[in-house]
């Protein structure tokens, strides 16, 4: 404002010299400004927010805030936003609004990716380096969103062509990763990342939890290549392969757990664009997960191998207020099947591969009723067939937008279905869910969701407050309701341990987001509930859902010095979440019986913990900016419960108790360049 109040006060003085000149040109005129000064707000804030309502955040600014073991990773800092739950150090993923994680799609340019697990879920298969931004949808207002319950999180390859050979790298204690973009000619760029850990050679015998001795290792790599064919067409191909290799041993139980897990994706987009008026996009693409969990007891042996395949074509084309597209999927599916030798439980794992074709058309319409209001409908038409059972939807949305430059609402219903189901005994540190397809037993999931978002920039838009209501009401919901050892003392039967209900999820949110100044920032508060219904045997009546965490309070500062030194800290404290305490526990033939009480009616003590960085960076003739960052994960070493744990001890006696992380301060270095 005052920038503008200057240049109208110039303008206005202009005039009038003109004016009095035009007049009377035979005097001369002469006006002197002794000093202007124009002031301006540099807006640094780290998410912002489209008209469509997604969040958009920098990667860049994650060298300013506290790593993990000298990785800055996109999921931990997804989690502290409001809205979206926060995990523990064992736990990967996100969960929107109360939704289960998979209900939320996560997409590498809008191509599915199944598993973002690194590290025992301690942080993502995502390399920061290699994309630009990502958006976050936690409750997409339009349809062509993928046929899932909850939000979108999408990470873009920049298809910007650079003058020159550029890249970054970083080196920290347990990974190193490193990004090279190079132009091959004026239209072509190459974009590589490669990532790398080497966690064993430096900590193997600190990395101990609870008894059990852990070997891991990760890689990921991801290529990018985009070529702009002319100043309409651009064509670019997506790659990204990753894989996880652990293995744990633990004395007191004579068992030894060893998991391999990781994804393929590759795909090919072309777009086309006619100044502002149509866009049009088309993507082919093919992505793939797998697991296979080994357990070793004694004499017996346990595989639980699976996976999930995509073969699929989608399209979407924009002209001015209409939007319309379509998306065909082709899924193999290989839910999880148990091999054994050498326990009462032997099994052949003969479960098939369930293929299946899910196809979606949709089409979207934006009508403005004013300078400052529209009213979004969408309609989204999709049918699933696998071998015995088809099944067709027809989901409706609508949202009424408002919007000047200081206030924003938007009021959303939608109907949405889904027909993959994930599920498996989970919070042991490993990824044990697996992939489903829905059937006869397993109707395919829905939402009716309701929800009303606000956001208004406050004092010159230095701030900004934004919050957040809702309400889903899901059905045909399943929860796992056993545990790890299930399949080693029964006769393995997946049905025997899913739980079939409904559901519904609802709270409010709010954040106060410090959008300019040295001091950046947000702090947000959300209430959150997640609640099922069951009418089975195991299990009847209302529950919370095992991710359920109702109060969440998160911290979010940067703090620049000077050009040279910044401080970042984040703060996050959470209610527990529930769990199925064992009532009694036995051994009976070298088979451990359990006996399980109500389902989640125990809970986990509250998460809290806190973030420092220190950050120092400078220039040299061989490169852009260099950058050492210092950071305390768990800063004030508070203890926090991961899940519990069934103990054998030496005595021969059985008990169940809390786990929490191998270290209470994890103190890490890394070292960044940008050439």
């Amino acid at each position: 404002m005052r920038l503008f109040h200057t240049v109208t006060t110039l303008f206005v003085l202009c005039a009038f010299s003109a004016s009095i000149s035009a007049q009377e040109p035979e005097k001369a005129w002469s006006l002197y400004l002794d000093t202007v000064t124009v002031k301006g707000n540099s807006f640094t804030s780290t998410v912002k927010t489209r008209t469509d309502g997604g969040l958009v955040w920098n990667m860049q600014l994650m060298d300013n805030l506290p790593k993990i073991l000298g990785n800055a990773d996109p999921m931990h800092y997804v989690q502290m936003l409001p809205g979206i739950q926060t995990n523990n150090e064992f736990k990967s993923g996100v969960n929107i609004q109360g939704c289960d994680q998979s209900h939320n799609l996560l997409t590498i340019g809008g191509v599915p990716i199944y598993n973002v697990s690194h590290l025992l879920g301690f942080f993502s298969t995502f390399n920061p380096s290699h994309y630009p931004t990502f958006t976050l949808y936690k409750s997409p207002p339009f349809a062509g969103a993928g046929n899932r319950l909850g939000g979108v999180l999408d990470m873009e390859a920049s298809d910007e062509v650079a003058d020159s050979v550029n890249g970054e790298c970083s080196v920290g204690l347990i990974s190193s990763q490193g990004t090279l973009r190079a132009p091959l000619g004026r239209r072509t760029m190459l974009t590589a990342s490669l990532r790398g850990s080497y966690v064993n050679l430096l900590y193997s015998r600190w990395l101990r939890a609870d008894n059990q001795q852990i070997k891991y290792s990760f890689y990921d790599v991801n290529a990018t290549l985009v070529h702009h064919i002319d100043q309409h067409h651009t064509l670019s191909l997506d790659f990204y392969g990753g894989n996880d290799d652990v293995s744990l041993s633990e004395r007191h139980y004579s068992a030894d757990m060893a998991d391999k897990w990781g994804n393929t994706m590759g795909a090919a987009h072309w777009q086309f664009s006619k100044g502002k008026r149509f866009k049009a996009r088309s993507t082919a693409y093919v992505t793939s997960y797998h697991n296979r969990f080994r357990l070793t007891m004694q004499d017996a042996t346990f595989e639980l191998p699976s996976s999930i395949t995509d073969l699929g074509l989608k399209g979407l084309a924009e002209w001015q207020q209409f939007s319309c597209g379509l998306e065909a999927v082709w899924h193999d599916i290989h839910p999880q099947s148990l091999l054994s030798s050498g326990s009462y439980n032997i099994s052949s794992g003969t479960t098939d591969v369930v293929h299946s074709l899910e196809c979606s058309v949709f089409a979207n319409y934006i009508q403005p009723l004013s300078s400052t209001c529209s009213l979004r409908g969408g309609l989204t038409a999709s049918i699933y067939h696998q071998l015995t059972s088809t099944f067709q939807a027809i989901d409706p949305s609508i949202s009424v937008i408002y919007g000047n430059n200081l206030l924003q609402m938007t009021a959303t219903y939608a109907l949405r279905h889904q027909y993959l189901f994930q599920t498996g005994f989970s919070n042991i540190g490993l990824p044990s869910e697996f992939w489903l397809s829905c059937d006869e037993n397993c109707k395919p999931q829905y939402v009716h969701d309701w929800s009303l978002n606000f956001a208004a920039y406050l004092l010159d838009r230095r701030y900004r407050l934004s919050a957040d209501v809702f309400y889903k009401r899901l059905f045909h919901q399943i929860e796992y309701s056993g545990s790890v050892l299930d399949f080693v003392n029964t006769l393995y039967d997946l049905d025997q341990q899913l739980l079939y209900g409904k559901g519904e999820n609802y709270g409010f949110s709010f954040m106060i987001n410090k959008c300019s100044g040295k001091l950046t920032g947000w702090l947000s508060y959300a209430y959150t509930r997640a609640r099922r219904t069951f009418n089975q045997k195991k299990a009847q009546g209302d529950y919370p859902a095992n991710h359920e965490r109702p109060h969440e309070v998160n911290a979010v500062a940067i703090c620049t010095l000077n050009p040279h030194w910044s401080l970042g800290a984040t703060f996050v404290y959470a209610s527990g979440t529930p769990f199925t305490a064992p009532e009694s526990i036995s051994l009976i033939n070298r088979n451990l019986m359990i006996k399980y009480g109500e389902h989640n009616s125990s809970r986990l003590k509250p998460y809290c913990r806190t973030d420092f960085s220190v950050n120092y960076k400078w220039k040299n003739r061989w490169s852009r900016e260099n950058g050492l960052n210092l950071s305390l994960y768990n800063a004030i070493a508070h203890r926090n419960e991961l899940f519990y744990y069934i103990r054998h001890t030496d005595e021969g006696s059985f008990s169940y108790h809390p786990v929490s992380f191998m270290l209470d301060i994890l103190p890490s270095v890394s070292y960044f360049c940008k050439f």
